[in-house]
């Protein structure tokens, strides 16, 4: 079995037999997995499948030129093609043979060193005169196995560590540390490992250390410290601008408490699940006290789908507001309301009368309603990013049926709220995305990085095809739009669907469960794919399925140190994968369909459904459980993690559960106190927020029941 580069530190210093928490044995899958049918398709060249059957004819015989020159030439021709490098899992072409080229014999490596050293060199020079990151990129991505690679993988892990970027570091500095036991020489290339660095390792494995500290992951530093202790007590080096001993280095930084800031907490909610690492934790618990006020959101004609009904259960709690300073926003998929989350006062105003809608100035004509049937389940997203508001506006139909007669599209839309009060600076309509007469529609709310949105697009026909696009966010335009797969239609040709499907960002990195049997990971500045795992998909799924909202949720890939814990809708399976290789590094089934992953603490996974799970992130095990087996007890809504504990929605209450162990610590009544159901959760201030599914509903700290004005100014508002 491979192992994932995070743990080979511990397999270097043999410490895997001085600790129970992480073993080989718990990377294992439970079980072996039955042989699948894979449910799609994928751009793989079949030319260079052919090929890589030479290498290894060329290999076998000791032909190390041949395997060479052919390596060399699919790696410039085909790069960005993927390649099955094993069952279920995809790598880029390019990548594939940079990590066969570190099995190979020395004598094969000093050939591709000749051909490729020359070119390797004169990007290296360029990025010292410079002090330039992208031909150090240009290293890692065409010429890794270079006299030149080691040097450019310690410089792009610096650079990363110094802009925070703390994973991205460890991937590239864990590529120096040599193959434990010699197994890359197995001809394996599921990991790469620079194989004659003559760099120092204890430097590198000190930061690495440091890597596990900053990301907030104490007692793993302290570990790996204890082995470094005994492994390496006299070794100095340089280390945080020091020179001395590199134990007494990290001892001086390890003891400094001061300089972790742990990544999941955060103080706003500015995209689904908190951030778009889809791993957000409130900096605080709250009391919950009485509510302050109330806004009822206006019945739009969309989402509901009148002459079809769109879910089974008629209204979802389908809203997941955002915040930004004082001012919350909710959409739907006509307008997007703007409201201080103070006094329920719209945003930018103290005036009752003012309307709180921002977008659309007004609606212009009836709104369209399919003419076909709707299957799914409507869910409204937006993210907020540097002063501004993405939102996924219009129809919620993603996959149109092949005689709707309506125009079914969506757009994207970018509000200013820094300068413009909410003033609109460009949309994009996914009319403008034609191809070939068959019209592309826009997923979730995208996610930004610097100048850049990241999208996923999809649609239905010729064939179902699922597509993660750039573009600018100054102007809208265009950059990239890339391929991830194409798959079966799951629901009849007359049909529309609906879905919504949101990427994660995380270290540079992009990442989307499909939901219909493949993960992939896109490198976010070219859009190339850089791994896709494929799992069984369900092939059997009838409406009524996937328009209850019970049995279905709105899951992106979870991120968090190094790790993507991934549940597709389409999938009975919780998984964790190892974010830079793709490795699977365990898998758990559930019988209930999991709807929410809420986040991670220092070593749980919680997720919920019907029920409350804490998953151990190490292992796949359920390590605690709360709920109840009375449908009417179900979870309601999406939960959310805020100091040390959980807060769960049911329809009637909310559980508020010590993640760590599960422990049961208090009840709100939601429906005896207050007359008010569950919802989405949002912590804002000392308030908790729930989106419910005709209303949003703000709690205060222990504050006082509702005043009559606060009333007057919820029903004003509804007008």
């Amino acid at each position: 079995m491979q192992v994932p580069r995070r743990f080979i530190i511990l397999v270097l210093l043999a410490t895997f037999c001085c600790t129970g928490k992480i073993s080989l044995a718990q990377l294992e899958q439970r079980g072996t997995p039955p042989k699948f049918r894979e449910s799609v398709s994928l751009d793989v060249n079949n030319a260079v499948l052919k090929k890589m059957g030479s290498v290894r004819d060329y290999l076998s015989e000791k032909q190390w030129e041949d395997a060479v020159d052919i390596l060399v030439q699919v790696s410039l021709e085909d790069g960005d093609s993927l390649y099955p490098e094993s069952r279920g899992r995809y790598l880029r072409v390019s990548e594939y043979c940079q990590n066969l080229l570190a099995g190979f014999s020395e004598e094969a490596i000093t050939i591709y060193r000749e051909k490729v050293d020359p070119r390797a060199k004169r990007w290296y020079e360029q990025a010292l005169a410079e002090a330039s990151e992208q031909p150090l990129l240009n290293i890692a991505e065409q010429a890794l196995m270079s006299s030149y690679g080691d040097d450019a993988l310690y410089r792009l892990g610096e650079i990363s560590f110094e802009q925070g970027a703390l994973s991205q570091a460890r991937f590239y500095w864990m590529k120096l540390i040599p193959a434990v036991g010699g197994a890359q020489q197995s001809g394996e290339a599921g990991v790469f490992h620079y194989p004659d660095t003559d760099l120092p390792i204890p430097e590198i494995l000190a930061r690495l250390i440091l890597v596990s500290y900053f990301e907030g992951d104490l007692k793993r530093a302290q570990f790996e410290l204890s082995v470094f202790r005994e492994r390496y007590p006299q070794v100095s080096g340089l280390l945080a601008g020091k020179q001395g001993n590199l134990v007494a280095l990290l001892s001086s930084i390890l003891t400094d408490g001061a300089l972790v800031s742990l990544p999941e907490t955060g103080l706003e909610m500015q995209t689904f699940a908190g951030h778009q690492t889809r791993n957000y934790r409130a900096e605080k618990k709250i009391e919950v006290g009485a509510v302050e006020w109330t806004f009822p959101i206006p019945a739009a004609v969309s989402p509901g789908f009148v002459r079809q009904p769109a879910f089974a259960k008629p209204v979802p709690p389908g809203f997941f507001p955002v915040i930004h300073q004082e001012h919350v926003f909710i959409n739907n998929a006509e307008r997007i309301y703007a409201l201080n989350w103070k006094n329920g006062l719209p945003a930018w105003s103290n005036d009752k009368e003012d309307s709180p809608v921002i977008y659309p100035s007004r609606i212009e004509g009836a709104p369209r309603i399919p003419f076909r049937p709707v299957v799914g389940v409507p869910r409204f997203t937006m993210t907020i990013a540097e002063g501004r508001l993405y939102a996924r506006m219009g129809s919620p139909v993603t996959s149109v049926a092949k005689d709707e007669r309506l125009g079914l599209f969506s757009e994207l839309v970018c509000l200013d709220l820094d300068q413009g009060q909410g003033k609109l600076l460009w949309k994009i309509s996914s009319s403008q995305l034609r191809e070939q007469n068959f019209v592309w529609s826009f997923e979730g709310a995208p996610v930004i990085s610097g100048s850049r949105l990241f999208v996923v697009l999809h649609r239905g026909f010729p064939e179902v095809q699922t597509n993660v696009a750039c573009f600018s966010t100054e102007t809208g335009e265009l950059i990239w739009n890339q391929k991830v797969c194409l798959a079966l239609r799951n629901i009849e040709e007359g049909v529309n669907y609906i879905s919504h499907l949101l990427l994660t960002l995380a270290e540079g990195q992009l990442y989307l469960s499909t939901d219909m049997g493949a993960i992939a990971a896109l490198d976010s500045r070219e859009g190339k794919i850089n791994w896709v795992v494929t799992y069984p998909s369900r092939e059997e799924v009838t409406r009524k399925e996937l328009s209850d909202h019970m049995k279905t949720g709105l899951m992106p890939c979870l991120y968090d140190r190094g790790i993507l814990f991934v549940a597709p809708q389409d999938s009975t399976q919780l998984m964790a994968i190892d974010a830079d290789s793709g490795l699977l590094l365990w898998q758990t089934e559930f019988p209930v369909q999991v709807r929410n992953l809420l986040g991670v603490n220092s070593s749980t996974l919680i997720v919920s459904g019907n029920q409350l799970l804490g998953i151990d992130r190490e292992t796949g095990s359920v390590r605690w459980k709360v709920g109840y087996q009375d449908p009417e007890g179900f979870g309601y809504g999406r939960g959310i993690l805020a100091g040390e504990d959980v807060y769960w929605p049911l329809r009637e209450e909310i559980l508020v559960v010590d993640a760590a162990q599960g422990i049961l610590k208090k009840k709100i009544a939601l429906r005896n106190l207050h007359g008010e159901a569950g919802g989405n959760l949002v912590i804002v201030g000392q308030r908790l927020l729930i989106a419910q599914p005709q209303k949003i509903t703000v709690f205060g700290n222990y504050g006082k029941m509702q005043s009559d004005e606060g009333k007057k100014i919820s029903a004003l508002l509804t007008k």
